[in-house]
């Protein structure tokens, strides 16, 4: 395999695809600079710490813990994955092969991860019910299990519709032709 570089030729396809995710990619890598910019300004000094003791005390899932004292990390690695992203549309642009594995690897996981935001959705739910219940709480009630339902059909037909959408730009990526861009193989004449 050799890297390509980006010719004239190439496929709409590919050169649109890489511009949209460019385009993404940079407003995520903006975003997730922000947000580790709001964690190390605002997440820091003995307020947040004795908010973390309290919040150890409480009736909290570890995981939900776990994510509290970890959100600077977090939004460092959001950050990273941003920056990767990026980085792998514009190499998918100048038609770089490993790009192209980059941009599949993205879209799979990407897809999988709709699924996983299922898992965490009903995750929350689960532990909202399990909180103590207050007298006269029937139509808070209600309206948290109406919630949970509206919160999980979204998620799934979201994570159905990016599931298909993302299935559908990896077999486009994997026809001959969009592979020949990346110098694997001639294509079909």
């Amino acid at each position: 395999m050799r890297p390509s570089s980006p010719t004239a030729s190439g496929s709409a396809f590919v050169t649109v695809m890489a511009k949209v995710s460019i385009v993404v990619g940079a407003g995520a890598t903006l975003y997730a600079a922000l947000q580790l910019l709001a964690a190390l300004v605002i997440l820091r000094g003995e307020e947040v710490a004795r908010f973390l003791d309290f919040v150890a005390t409480q009736p909290v899932p570890a995981s939900a813990l776990w994510v509290l004292s970890h959100i600077t990390a977090l939004a460092v690695l959001l950050l990273l994955v941003s920056a990767a992203f990026l980085a792998v549309s514009v190499g998918l642009l100048r038609r770089h092969a490993w790009a192209w594995w980059g941009f599949v690897l993205f879209m799979v996981l990407g897809a999988l991860a709709n699924f996983a935001g299922i898992v965490v959705i009903d995750l929350v739910f689960s532990w909202l019910d399990r909180l103590p219940q207050v007298p006269d709480a029937a139509p808070l009630l209600a309206e948290l299990a109406s919630l949970r339902a509206m919160s999980l059909t979204m998620a799934w037909v979201t994570a159905l519709a990016f599931g298909v959408l993302h299935a559908l730009i990896v077999w486009q990526l994997c026809r001959p032709a969009v592979r020949a861009e990346f110098g694997w193989m001639q294509p079909p004449r």
